[in-house]
C-alpha cells in the first residue's frame, strides 16, 4: 500500500505572493537534495468544510470552573484531489468522536451538492472555508513521491474570488509491504503482520520524516509553523486506503475548524 504524510506551512502574512516563494523555496531544496528526482504531473485539489450548527434550545454542559463548555461540533468536509482520484469529490462527515464516514460523489456533482448544504440546508450547516490547489508540483525522488503546492483559499457567493493563501501543503508518499496483499491483518506496536510480511508503519513514518528534513534542511522558511499529520496506521487497501488517505487531508485542511 501507500502511505502517506502531509506537511502544512502556515503562511503568517496570507500574502499570495509569501505562499509561492515558499513552494520555490521548497523545490529548491528538494531538487537540491535529490538531484536525480524526476518531474510528475501536476495535481489539483478542491477542498470545502461546513460546520453543524448549534440545535435550538441546546443547554451547554459546565466546566469544572462553572463555565459553558464550548459545543463540540461535528464537520463535514468535501475534497476532491487529483492524485486520489480525478473524478470523484469525497464526503467525509467527522463527529467529536470516533470514526469519520466516508462517501465519493461524481465530480461533476460536487459544486451542486455545495450549494444545496450551503443553502437548502443552512438550519443545519454553516460553511466555513474553501481552498484549492492549482497545477502542484509533483517529484518522484526513487524511495517518495512528493507533492508541493500553495494553498488559495476563495469566497463563494455574490462575491466570490480567489483571496490571500493561508499556508502551504507538502505531501510525501511511500510504499509500505506488498501493494497486492489482502486487507487481512492485526495491528501491533505500529506494524502489521500480512502473510509472510510486516507492514512497519513507523519506518514509512520515519521514511517520510527524513524525506521532509532533507526539503527544508538550510531553507529559511520565515516565520511559519509547520504542522504534521500521518495517515492512521491501518494495512487497507483499494477504497479503503483511498479513504485513509482522505481522511488525513481532511485533518490537515480543517485549520481553524
Amino acid at each position: 500500500m501507500k502511505y502517506s504524510g502531509l506537511y502544512f506551512i502556515s503562511n503568517p502574512s496570507t500574502n499570495l505572493e509569501a505562499s509561492v516563494n515558499v513552494v520555490n523555496t521548497l523545490v529548491q531544496g528538494l531538487e537540491s537534495s535529490f538531484p536525480t528526482a524526476s518531474r510528475q504531473a501536476p495535481w489539483s485539489l478542491q477542498y470545502r468544510l461546513f460546520r453543524d450548527t448549534v440545535p435550538p434550545g441546546h443547554t451547554p454542559s459546565l466546566d469544572a470552573e462553572g463555565k459553558p463548555a464550548p459545543f463540540a461540533h461535528t464537520l463535514q468536509h468535501m475534497l476532491n484531489i487529483s492524485s486520489i482520484d480525478p473524478t470523484r469529490t469525497y464526503i467525509c462527515i467527522q463527529p467529536p468522536a470516533g470514526t469519520s464516514n466516508i462517501c465519493a460523489i461524481p465530480l461533476r456533482q460536487q459544486d451542486a451538492y455545495a450549494l444545496l448544504v450551503r443553502h437548502q440546508f443552512a438550519a443545519l450547516w454553516q460553511p466555513r472555508h474553501a481552498e484549492g490547489v492549482n497545477n502542484g508540483i509533483a517529484y518522484g525522488t526513487g524511495l517518495c513521491t512528493v507533492q508541493i503546492g500553495e494553498l488559495r483559499s476563495s469566497r463563494e457567493g455574490p462575491q466570490s474570488g480567489i483571496t490571500p493563501s493561508p499556508g502551504v501543503l507538502v505531501c510525501i508518499s511511500t510504499a509500505v509491504g506488498d501493494d497486492s496483499s489482502d486487507d487481512t491483518g492485526d495491528k501491533m506496536n505500529g506494524a502489521v503482520e500480512n502473510g509472510d510480511d510486516t507492514l512497519d508503519f513507523d519506518y514509512a513514518q520515519s521514511i517520510i520524516r527524513d524525506c521532509w528534513g532533507k526539503i527544508k534542511d538550510g531553507r529559511d522558511l520565515g516565520r511559519s509553523e509547520v504542522r504534521e499529520v500521518m495517515m492512521a496506521k491501518d494495512n487497507v487497501h483499494g477504497i479503503k486506503e483511498k479513504e485513509a488517505t482522505v481522511r488525513m487531508w481532511c485533518d490537515a485542511l480543517r485549520l481553524r475548524g
